[in-house]
C-alpha cells in the first residue's frame, strides 16, 4: 500500500480508504479465483466424458475399418480365383461405407448453460411435460 517507503499517518482516513479498498479488492480476486477453479473442474468432467465418448468411437471406427479390410481381402481372393478362372468375380468390390464422424469437443459455452438452467429441455416453463396438442383434465 505505501510504495515510496514514506512514513504515513496509519489512522487517516485516506490511507484507511486505501486499504478498505485493497481488501475489497483482494476478497474479489479470491471470489473470482474459486469460480474460475469451479469452471476449471466443470470444463474437466466435461472433457473427460467428452475422452471415453470419442475414444468409444474411434473404436468402433476401428472395428468397421477392420471388418472393410476383411471384406476387401476376401473379395481379392474371389477376383484373383475368377481371372484365373477367365470368369468375372461373383460380386463387386465392397464398399467401406461412411465413418461415424468426430463428436464437438465441450465448449466453455456448453459447461455454462448445463449448469445455468437446471430445467430439462422437454418440460415446459410451468413444469408439465405437455405434447402441445392433448387436453387431459
Amino acid at each position: 500500500l505505501v510504495g515510496d517507503g514514506m512514513p504515513r499517518l496509519l489512522t487517516g482516513d485516506e490511507f484507511y480508504n486505501q486499504v478498505s479498498e485493497h481488501r475489497r479488492a483482494a476478497e474479489e480476486e479470491a471470489a473470482a479465483k474459486e469460480v474460475r477453479r469451479i469452471e476449471r473442474e466443470g470444463r474437466a468432467a466435461a472433457m473427460a466424458v467428452w475422452k471415453e465418448a470419442e475414444a468409444a468411437r474411434l473404436k468402433r471406427n476401428e472395428e468397421r475399418r477392420a471388418t472393410y479390410k476383411e471384406e476387401v481381402r476376401l473379395w481379392e481372393e474371389e477376383r484373383d480365383c475368377a481371372k484365373l478362372e477367365k470368369r468375372r468375380p461373383r460380386w463387386t468390390k465392397p464398399k467401406q461405407g461412411k465413418l461415424e464422424s468426430p463428436l464437438p469437443k465441450p465448449t466453455l459455452d456448453d459447461v455454462e448453460e448445463d449448469d445455468e438452467c437446471g430445467v430439462n429441455e422437454d418440460e415446459d416453463i410451468d413444469g408439465n411435460d405437455s405434447d402441445g396438442g392433448s387436453l387431459e383434465v
